[in-house]
């Protein structure tokens, strides 16, 4: 029997939220906090249940106004057990379902249907794992797909054998070395890159010379990606700068727009 569940991609990389459908696509605001706060800043009251971490537009408007009562990166924090938003105590799994169920929201996603989600290339089994039981919990069937796998087809212009894929995040920037091959796609190998304050503007740290430095290390750790045809692929909040940079090197360069991956994922693993 033909599945017609619809398929929705939800980007969870680069420290941002991106959804695409089959009818459209949007860039949101993964940005969480505490009902409670909301309550306070809107006059609202406390949802059924009481406080609980909360995805939405309610929150951006909150967050324009106190960002120290937000969390900006929820993402970032899936290594954790549990977190401290304002004075609330999160349990991970909770943190990590909140810009899910945001984009679910958005794509008008129902109980069962598919859903394919990109987290950053560095993630491991553990942090992927979470991230699937938490989009489980809200009614849908996961994916999880690294978000380099994805970033390589983004672009209808890329041709070339080996795709450098930079996602910067605000807190640290993944390199992955990724092979197009007839088979499929293949993430050969990875390298992280800290800020080393997040704090501080990127330009006042050397944070683009040492990705520069991790892309030359990943293709020189694969002769055939050192010598052969390469292209570089960034995304998130210093592609323009990286890409600046490779153009200084002559690398082969390109910014990967915001939704370009997402919608990659939609069309490559629909029906899946």
């Amino acid at each position: 029997m033909t599945d017609h569940r619809a398929t929705v991609a939800v980007d969870l990389s680069c420290s941002g939220l991106a959804v695409a459908s089959v009818s459209a696509s949007a860039v949101l605001s993964s940005v969480v906090a505490p009902a409670s706060v909301v309550a306070g800043a809107d006059g609202s009251a406390l949802p059924p249940g009481g406080d609980r971490i909360e995805c939405s537009e309610r929150v951006d408007a909150v967050a324009a106004r106190y960002p120290d009562r937000c969390l900006a990166d929820p993402i970032a924090a899936a290594h954790r057990d549990r977190l401290d938003v304002a004075g609330l105590s999160v349990p991970v799994t909770e943190l990590l379902a909140a810009p899910v169920s945001r984009a679910l929201r958005w794509a008008g996603a129902e109980e069962g249907d598919h859903a394919v989600l990109l987290v950053p290339s560095n993630w491991g089994a553990t942090r992927t794992a979470r991230v699937a039981t938490a989009a489980s919990s809200l009614g849908v069937s996961p994916r999880i797909v690294r978000s380099a796998l994805v970033t390589a087809e983004a672009l209808p212009s890329s041709s070339a054998r080996w795709a450098v894929c930079v996602e910067s995040c605000l807190t640290l920037t993944t390199v992955s070395l990724v092979e197009r091959t007839r088979g499929g796609l293949n993430l050969v190998d990875r390298a992280v890159v800290h800020r080393w304050d997040p704090g501080l503007d990127s330009v006042r740290d050397d944070e683009v010379s040492r990705v520069l430095d991790a892309v030359a290390a990943l293709r020189h750790g694969r002769r055939e990606a050192g010598t052969g045809s390469t292209e570089v692929l960034a995304r998130g909040h210093n592609a323009e700068r990286v890409v600046d940079a490779c153009d200084q090197v002559r690398l082969v360069s390109y910014v990967v727009p915001d939704l370009a991956p997402v919608e990659a994922a939609l069309w490559l693993f629909s029906g899946a």
